[in-house]
C-alpha cells in the first residue's frame, strides 16, 4: 500500500512539474534578469581625440557611470542635460585590473583608490562630490603616479 502511495505521488509530482504555476516555484523556472538598458542623463564630453566607451546604466536610483570598456588612463566631463536635475546618487563602475585611480572634480575632489583584482568595482560617489549648483564632473582615471 505504501508502494502504491509512492508510485502516485511521484507520478503527481511529474505530471504538475510542466504546470506553469508549479514551474515558477523551480530554481531553474525563473527568467535571467535583463541587461541593463544604456540611457542618456548626462552629457559626456571628451577631451582632445580620444574617445572612450562611457555608458550610462540606472540601478535603482543610482546613475552608473560605466568605465569597464575605457582606456587605460584618461578623462571625461559630465554635464548635466537641459532641464534636468543631477541624479540622487552617482557611481562608477571600473575594472581593477585596467587602472589604480578614478579622480572626480566637482563641487569637492576625491579620489577613489582601485584595488587590484578581477570582476568590475562600483564605487558610488559621496553626496558632497556635487550639488545643485555644480556645473559639471570631471571624472579622471589612470596610474597611481598621474595623481
Amino acid at each position: 500500500m505504501h508502494r502504491n502511495r509512492a508510485i502516485l505521488l511521484l507520478a503527481t509530482v511529474l505530471a504538475t512539474g510542466g504546470c506553469a504555476t508549479v514551474k515558477s516555484h523551480w530554481p531553474f523556472g525563473r527568467a535571467r534578469d535583463a541587461a541593463p538598458e544604456p540611457v542618456r542623463e548626462l552629457t559626456v564630453q571628451v577631451a582632445g581625440d580620444q574617445m572612450p566607451i562611457v555608458l550610462q546604466f540606472w540601478e535603482r536610483n543610482t546613475l552608473i557611470i560605466d568605465l569597464q570598456s575605457a582606456p587605460a588612463a584618461g578623462s571625461i566631463k559630465l554635464a548635466r542635460e537641459e532641464g534636468h536635475r543631477w541624479p540622487a546618487r552617482l557611481a562608477v563602475r571600473m575594472s581593477p585590473a585596467r587602472f589604480e585611480v578614478v579622480e572626480v572634480r566637482g563641487a569637492q575632489r576625491v579620489v577613489l583608490p582601485v584595488s587590484a583584482g578581477a570582476g568590475t568595482v562600483t564605487a558610488e560617489l559621496p553626496a558632497s562630490t556635487y550639488n545643485e549648483g555644480t556645473a559639471a564632473v570631471t571624472v579622471s582615471w589612470g596610474a597611481k603616479s598621474a595623481f
